[in-house]
């Protein structure tokens, strides 16, 4: 068999792997439910209840996008202390987080309390 075929059939084969996954079996979507439903759980734990996260579903990414009002120390934390984007960059299965300001920039109120 011609190297070629052999490629073709190990491409076809990965895509069909992948579709199923994120299509009919759902296993990618349920993943980043449960990513999500715990840095929910995390922002709850921290007290910060204008804070929201969202993983987008199309594409489906285990990237965290972190939005509402927080202050360097809420976000980043200091020595010891982890800040809300160590948090959620521990739970296993996260690749990473970073912060949508459009959200907090559209309300006065937001900017002002993320500048003190």
């Amino acid at each position: 068999m011609p190297r070629y075929a052999k490629f073709l059939i190990g491409l076809a084969a990965a895509l069909l792997a992948g579709w199923i996954g994120h299509g009919p079996l759902g296993q990618g979507e349920a993943f980043v439910g449960a990513l999500d439903a715990q840095a929910q759980q995390v922002i709850r734990q921290a007290e910060l209840p204008n804070v929201r996260a969202r993983f987008p579903h199309d594409p489906l990414t285990r990237q965290a996008i972190l939005s509402g009002e927080a202050n360097e120390f809420q976000r980043e934390g200091q020595g010891q202390f982890p800040g809300l984007n160590d948090r959620i960059r521990a739970i296993p299965g996260v690749s990473g987080v970073h912060w949508d300001e459009s959200d907090c920039c559209a309300n006065p109120e937001a900017a002002n309390a993320v500048a003190r």
